[in-house]
């Protein structure tokens, strides 16, 4: 079979397991090949059953492992009920047990939480707790995904220096194949969240650039591949290419529409509407906006710039006042304050502004 023939894969295990059900390895193994060939409600279900099989059989750590990762998935596509359903019932299958890898796992969604909830210094110890069973267990995609957390909690307070080798060192565990496709993807789109968060338009060019290969030498996976279009629009409009970020943005939007947390679908929406801005097209910008804000996405401040631009400047100026007293977290501060000063300096010259001249 091919390598990476993720959608062969699934075809051929379900088949299997139509005939005989599978044992809660090969179910793990069906669950993988679904989610990477996009049929993410099987994936979903196949995990479960994997959990379910692996508590039959006995194994109680390869059954934590399975709901650890339903309620990981879970956490980043937002769901936090089910999420902390499946964490809660990881935590319950490992009582008893001797520390294990698992338990290391059990920390990445507490830092995660810890990061969103702008405690950082936590976050980190969490990580780099994370980080010695992982080494302990000798299991690099612990390593490989607790490095890049700590990294990002790291960038997040402000100590770029200290978190962006972090970053690289997850990177280099990615590039060299130490961990499987899942976590591959998953830290690819985290380090190139970092990157824009870090306003690092080099690293972001060069991990970029890494991801549409890996995306290419897998033609039939379906994750990651909109995450790659939209990250490739961002270093395009960078570029100033914006007819072809444009491209690339809708492409994302296509491709996230269908396999990814709303937030990731957001993100390409909003993209879209900024390219319009820049291009003039403000009717189109206007909808875009307004989608990316239907599905949960903070379509700001690229809204308040747009009723700039539109010559509406009390409203844009009340948006960009608003959000400059609300945002708190460095790199989203660092955004709104872009767009607050050259708000200020156009509204005093508006035929200054490239979007109105």
């Amino acid at each position: 079979m091919q390598k990476f023939a993720w959608n062969t894969a699934f075809t051929n295990l379900s088949a299997a397991d139509r005939a005989s059900p599978l044992a809660g390895a090969d179910l793990a193994g069906l669950a993988i090949a679904a989610h990477l060939s996009g049929h993410d409600p099987q994936s979903f279900e196949l995990l479960a059953r994997a959990h379910q099989a692996f508590a039959s059989e006995g194994n109680a750590q390869k059954s934590a492992r399975c709901a650890f990762w339903l309620g990981f998935i879970s956490l980043n596509m937002g769901e936090e009920a089910q999420a902390s359903g499946w964490l809660a019932r990881a935590a319950r299958t490992l009582e008893g047990q001797k520390e294990c890898v698992e338990h290391g796992y059990m920390l990445l969604p507490e830092g995660i939480r810890a990061v969103r909830s702008g405690d950082v210094a936590a976050a980190a110890a969490v990580f780099m707790k994370a980080i010695a069973i992982g080494k302990r267990f000798g299991d690099k995609e612990l390593v490989t995904m607790a490095l890049q957390g700590h990294g990002r909690a790291l960038v997040r307070a402000g100590n770029v220096g200290q978190g962006l080798p972090l970053i690289d060192e997850a990177m280099v565990a990615v590039l060299a194949g130490e961990v499987s496709p899942i976590v591959a993807g998953a830290v690819y789109c985290s380090v190139l969240d970092c990157c824009r968060e870090a306003f690092d338009a080099r690293r972001a060019k060069e991990w970029t650039a890494a991801l549409n290969q890996w995306c290419a030498s897998q033609p039939e996976m379906v994750p990651y591949r909109g995450n790659c279009q939209l990250h490739r629009a961002e270093v395009l409009q960078l570029r100033g290419k914006w007819s072809e970020a444009l491209s690339e943005a809708e492409l994302a939007r296509t491709q996230l529409s269908a396999h990814s947390p709303k937030t990731a679908l957001g993100g390409a929406i909003y993209r879209v509407a900024e390219l319009c801005c820049m291009r003039g097209e403000f009717s189109a910008a206007e909808e875009a906006y307004t989608q990316a804000a239907h599905v949960g996405y903070t379509a700001q401040p690229g809204f308040a710039l747009l009723r700039l631009a539109q010559g509406q400047t009390d409203a844009a100026m009340t948006s960009i006042r608003r959000l400059a007293d609300e945002v708190r977290n460095l790199p989203g501060r660092a955004d709104i304050l872009c767009a607050f000063v050259p708000k200020r300096w156009f509204m005093a010259q508006p035929s200054r502004c490239p979007w109105l001249s």
